[in-house]
């Protein structure tokens, strides 16, 4: 029987630079359309705020409870760094779509 009350989920762990270790947790499918949709957006003003929109729905899917808003990412991560968290959190979801044990 399955149980949800026991089910064991898998994390992303990640250490942010304040040194807080977030274990981050598979997306739901409105947060993962939206990290499959990054690479088709455009270079415009809009596009920028939806990924520090698109990081903040991740970084706030964690086990620790914590939220964090758009306007925190964007303070805490450079574009680079934040290319560094969409690359990371891809292959682990990834990585969890193909070896699901």
């Amino acid at each position: 029987m399955l149980d949800y009350t026991k089910f064991k989920k898998k994390f992303d762990a990640i250490t942010l630079p304040d040194g807080t270790v977030l274990h981050l947790l598979m997306p739901k499918k409105k947060t993962l359309e939206k990290l499959m949709s990054l690479g088709k957006i455009g270079e415009d003003e809009d596009a920028v705020d939806e990924m520090y929109d698109t990081a903040a729905e991740i970084l706030s899917n964690n086990m620790q409870k914590k939220h964090f808003a758009a306007d925190e990412v964007e303070n805490m991560f450079d574009t680079e760094e934040l290319g560094a968290l969409f690359e990371e959190y891809s292959e682990f979801v990834s990585g969890i779509k193909s070896d699901p044990n």
